[in-house]
């Protein structure tokens, strides 16, 4: 498979100030050398806790974010040394759907602004008329049928559904090689989750779009997704095809997020014998050790002087474990 994106040694440190008499600089890696790759068509999950560098990533990889080592590639090109033609290239080919179906989009604007903007910002000399038919003939895409009826429409008038549908639409407007879904459904009901994950399945089959679906559910994860990596502090951990993550985690930190999953079955009683994650404080200083070495329940001293290196247990799949070596 043919990869539209690849990151290789990605690094992003952000330094937080601490103290007010005596104050101290303090580095912390949101992300430590991330290598990973997107194939086209491909839609690759991506999952951890919340201050995991879920998003940073996201960001990184659209380039929103200036970065303090590594190269990320778009179909073989390093998007950090493109100039300004070919990053006007890049933004059209690339785009991000917000978690916040409220905040990400203007309250003054109407539903036919907020789309059609970026489709006119690509296509300058496009008429009129064909903006509307392609506004409209996105929004059917996306379920907000009859169109005609939300082109004046304000984001104040929709409800949250409508909202994030509008969100998509505006990202998928121009035909995009490559999306970042942040947490898309996370903001939603419940019985609202599965139309958008569908649309986002529709889009990459209709349009041929590589997504990276960054989420904390793994149920949501596994549903929609190709592949799935796990990330812990700014490490990928392990990555696998979703449906064997799930059913065979191998990382003590992919073991814990699965084991968390609670289970509605009140006859189902707590397992004490799976392994639990320790207490204690976690490191993202970029010390030489495992991100996990903290609270891994099966921690060994190697784990606390070096980092695991990613090799393959199985059919593509792929853990940063001493355990497995």
């Amino acid at each position: 498979m043919n990869s539209v994106i690849e990151l290789e040694n990605v690094t992003k440190i952000f330094t937080n100030t601490q103290g007010i008499i005596r104050r101290k600089k303090k580095r912390v890696y949101a992300l430590h050398d991330v290598n990973l790759s997107i194939g086209e068509k491909e839609i690759l999950g991506l999952i951890g806790e919340s201050g995991s560098g879920k998003t940073t990533l996201g960001l990184a990889v659209l380039r929103l974010l200036d970065l303090e080592g590594g190269r990320i590639l778009f179909k073989g090109k390093d998007i950090l040394s493109m100039d300004k033609r070919e990053i006007f290239k890049f933004r059209e080919k690339t785009e991000m759907i917000f978690q916040d179906p409220y905040g990400s989009l203007n309250p003054v604007q109407s539903v036919y602004k907020i789309i059609s903007t970026p489709y006119k910002v690509f296509n300058k000399n496009v008429k009129e008329r064909d903006v509307i038919e392609k506004v409209m003939d996105t929004l059917e895409m996306v379920g907000l049928t009859p169109p005609e009826q939300y082109l004046a429409k304000y984001p104040n008038q929709l409800s949250g559904g409508q909202r994030q549908r509008v969100g998509i639409a505006r990202a998928i407007i121009t035909n995009p090689e490559f999306l970042v879904a942040d947490e898309p459904v996370s903001m939603l009901d419940v019985s609202l989750r599965a139309d958008v994950l569908n649309i986002l399945l529709e889009s990459r089959l209709k349009l041929g779009t590589s997504i990276l679906f960054i989420s904390h559910d793994i149920a949501v994860t596994q549903y929609v997704s190709d592949r799935i990596a796990v990330m812990h502090l700014g490490q990928i951990v392990e990555i696998a095809e979703s449906t064997e993550l799930v059913n065979n985690p191998l990382h003590p930190y992919t073991q814990t997020l699965i084991n968390s999953i609670p289970i509605p079955d009140p006859k189902k009683k707590w397992d004490t014998s799976e392994p639990k994650a320790l207490a204690g404080e976690y490191n993202n200083e970029g010390k030489n050790e495992c991100s996990f070495a903290r609270k891994c329940p099966f921690v060994m001293d190697r784990c606390r002087n070096s980092r695991p290196k990613m090799i393959e247990k199985g059919d593509k799949h792929y853990v940063a474990c001493y355990l497995y070596e």
